[in-house]
């Protein structure tokens, strides 16, 4: 993929380990690092939960490969023109390695 094409800074996110006197994770999130990606968003959609109506927004990230990006979890999130999406999936772009897709949701709790 052309430089070009990754026109976002994205930032990744993950919670530090603090745990509470319950056993929770309660940590702040924290920047791991940040890199040069294209954001596609797709359609949104809502569904109703608790009995409110919630619009779920989805998008695929896509980033070089590298041993950072390679270390990302479904648990991490990512920062891109100024939200914060929540990682539901990694997987490999091309048969080389070379690219990551990221599956990830806006407008959802993590």
């Amino acid at each position: 993929m052309r430089a070009g094409k990754l026109r976002h800074l994205v930032a990744f996110n993950r919670q530090s380990d603090e745990v509470d006197e319950y056993g929770n994770v309660k940590g702040a999130f924290e920047t791991l690092f940040a890199v040069w990606g294209n954001v596609r968003e797709t359609t949104g959609k809502e569904r109703v939960a608790a009995g409110s109506v919630e619009n779920i927004r989805t998008a695929t990230i896509r980033i070089r490969s590298s041993i950072q990006a390679r270390g990302l979890t479904e648990a991490d999130q990512a920062v891109a023109r100024g939200e914060t999406w929540n990682i539901r999936g990694i997987a490999n772009a091309d048969d080389k390695g070379a690219m990551l897709d990221l599956l990830v949701e806006a407008g959802v709790a993590q």
